[in-house]
């Protein structure tokens, strides 16, 4: 996974009145903090970090640029946004990465194909797990982890134990449902009985 630079600077201040001071600057208010380092007040480029969040990037490794020998690499930990407006972001923290070191971090999970169950049973897919917690190096981290459901018919699911990624670990619960085939409702049914005797 590449990784990608983000604009950011240490904080000359705090408080209500910085912060939002500096969020009408294009600032947004963050930590930069590690296993073995004191946590460092930070503040990186809203437009920036924006277009990281457009671009689905969020699991990859970022680069603050706060080291001249290129040791303040980090992933995001977590993000406190707007609730009404999810471009707005109020606070980001920024877990310091060891690149000889296994890392925990949160990726995208997608599911890929149309079920079986749901185009010849009328089957409702779920896919209620947006994210799943991965244990690997660095440089292992992926963009994504890609499900097919193409096989499932009505009733079957994929769990986290069903799911294996080279260089990596799943650190979500085994029996965590992933996705799930669910019988058609009975609207649907309808639909599709009415459909069938015109």
């Amino acid at each position: 996974m590449d990784i990608i630079k983000l604009q950011a600077r240490e904080r000359t201040d705090s408080g209500k009145s910085y912060t939002r001071k500096a969020r009408a600057q294009g600032w947004v208010p963050a930590i930069y903090y590690g296993h073995d380092q004191d946590p460092v007040k930070i503040e990186v480029s809203s437009k920036d970090f924006s277009a990281i969040a457009r671009a689905k990037q969020l699991s990859h490794l970022i680069d603050l640029g706060l080291d001249k020998d290129g040791d303040s690499v980090a992933v995001i930990r977590e993000i406190q946004r707007n609730v009404l407006k999810n471009d707005v972001y109020f606070h980001i923290d920024f877990l310091h990465v060891a690149m000889d070191k296994t890392v925990t971090v949160d990726v995208p999970v997608e599911v890929t194909g149309v079920p079986v169950g749901v185009k010849v049973d009328n089957g409702i897919l779920g896919h209620p797990v947006r994210t799943v917690m991965v244990e690997c190096m660095p440089r292992d981290i992926p963009e994504k982890i890609s499900i097919d459901v193409s096989e499932l018919k009505v009733g079957d699911s994929i769990h986290v134990r069903d799911v294996t990624v080279p260089n990596l670990k799943l650190k979500d619960p085994a029996d965590e449902v992933l996705a799930v085939v669910t019988p058609p409702t009975r609207e649907a049914e309808e639909t599709s009985e009415e459909g069938g005797a015109e």
